[in-house]
């Protein structure tokens, strides 16, 4: 049968995960060895069928749940919840968002309506404030985040000159055959501000996708990532290091919208 899709790889772990299954007890099963798993479970190889189907069957799981197409409109909804304040800590991305909705879409519908009801509870709250103050609450006030910055974002359509031109001085530095490479975001990291980029691998049931040590100025990039997502925080933290007056003026620029 024919290799497949290397975005089924995180959805077999995490499926594994869920039964509570080590990593190297399903190599085992599955008669290949702990490393190549791992690289089929962090998207880095593809799967063939017949692999395919022997995961299947050791996961108690049927095919349809591994090859399945994500909700993008339950994808949306959940990445907008996440946005607010509430979650922020967490650093959740949207690949992570994406992997939960594509193998636990029932989780994801929870999610959902667990945020109507923050929603609902808040529009309850301004709604008593109303009756007792008299006075008229601005209803932007109780949004998501995610709506506030994607009317900001409307609003200067998606383009912010500042950023833009800090982006194009950092872009024409690293860029080879006009295409930003991860390791070139690495050694620009390195260079001009000190800060290490580290690949690891996440202990079992301590998954993360970045950890930021300021004082030791050093980036640890879980390894199970793909190359999109660590070459997004890799930019994301060269925006935080090179850029940051420029984006603390937007953000002024966004909080005097809210008010």
């Amino acid at each position: 049968m024919s290799q497949l899709d290397l975005k089924i790889g995180p959805k077999i772990k995490a499926f594994r995960r869920q039964l509570g299954l080590q990593a190297n007890k399903l190599a085992e099963d599955l008669s290949i060895s702990p490393s190549y798993l791992n690289l089929i479970e962090s998207g880095k190889r593809k799967i063939d069928g017949d692999l395919l189907l022997k995961v299947c069957e050791k996961l108690n799981i049927e095919l349809s749940q591994l090859t399945s197409k994500t909700d993008i409109n339950l994808q949306n909804t959940i990445s907008e919840i996440l946005d607010d304040k509430l979650f922020e800590d967490l650093d959740i991305l949207g690949p992570e968002v994406k992997d939960l909705v594509s193998t636990n879409p029932k989780i994801g519908k929870a999610i959902v309506r667990l945020g109507d009801i923050l929603k609902k509870k808040d529009h309850e709250l301004f709604d008593k404030v109303e009756k007792i103050s008299g006075k008229i609450v601005d209803n932007r006030k109780n949004s998501f985040p995610g709506e506030v910055i994607s009317d900001f974002l409307q609003q200067n359509r998606n383009y912010f000159p500042k950023l833009e031109d800090f982006a194009n001085k950092v872009f024409d530095k690293i860029q080879k055959n006009n295409r930003t490479r991860y390791i070139a975001l690495c050694e620009y990291l390195n260079s001009e501000y000190s800060i290490k980029v580290k690949d690891v691998i996440p202990e079992e049931n301590k998954p993360f996708s970045k950890i930021f040590k300021k004082n030791k100025k050093e980036l640890f990039l879980s390894d199970y990532s793909s190359l999109e997502t660590k070459k997004l925080h890799a930019a994301a933290q060269i925006a935080q290091e090179g850029a940051s007056d420029e984006i603390e003026e937007y953000l002024y620029e966004m909080n005097k919208v809210r008010q």
